[in-house]
């Protein structure tokens, strides 16, 4: 939509400066989002190998479960589930990248030697608990990079709104509305400058008159 503004000198020096900052924010709005879309793809690709690594150590550790699972007596079996039980402890932390709040995730577990009696059950289970503590970790780091990937992506899209906003609606219509006070100045100009020719004329006129 077309502005209405008064078309005189201030008001042109006033809308040129707001398109060279509409450029300049433009610009750089541009260059982030760029960055942003480099970091993203990047981070996919991270995550993805890194899901696959998980995906793939669960199901090691589901299989020795099950092996063990089977070998061991129901009884045992409950007991070592029971006082296999550990609570740890989750820090979380924020940091700032590019202006996107990243969360960052720290996980401690304390000792972890088995409190049931390694005599009752399969040694595949043991190796499933184990594991399971060893793994543990790269779920945790897949859970913070899916986060970054989350975060990253609504920075992503309200930089791509911004720009768009910038280059398809209010730096064309900033550029429209110049063009058009240049034009009604640059009238009014040709305007004056016949009128100041045609009083020159009367004036010579006038005097060769007298």
């Amino acid at each position: 939509m077309k502005r209405k503004v008064s078309p005189n000198r201030m008001m042109l020096l006033r809308l040129r400066r707001r398109l060279e900052l509409a450029l300049r924010g433009h610009k750089l709005l541009k260059n982030k989002q760029e960055k942003l879309m480099q970091n993203f793809i990047s981070l996919v690709r991270e995550t993805t190998g890194l899901r696959s690594k998980v995906e793939s150590s669960f199901m090691e550790i589901a299989m020795h479960y099950l092996e063990g699972r089977a070998a061991t007596g129901r009884q045992p079996l409950e007991d070592a589930l029971e006082l296999s039980t550990t609570v740890g402890k989750l820090d979380y932390d924020i940091r700032y990248e590019m202006n996107v709040q990243i969360p960052v995730l720290s996980f401690t577990i304390p000792g972890r030697d088995p409190a049931y009696k390694l005599s009752t059950t399969s040694p595949e289970l043991d190796r499933a608990f184990g594991k399971l503590f060893d793994y543990f970790p790269r779920l945790l780091e897949l859970v913070e990079k899916e986060n970054v990937l989350f975060y990253l992506s609504e920075e992503l899209e309200k930089t791509r709104r911004r720009v768009n906003a910038l280059e398809y609606v209010l730096i064309p219509d900033l550029e429209e509305v110049i063009r058009s006070i240049e034009s009604k100045l640059s009238e009014d100009e040709r305007a004056t400058q016949t009128r100041l020719m045609k009083i020159k004329d009367m004036v010579q006129q006038r005097e060769k008159r007298s």
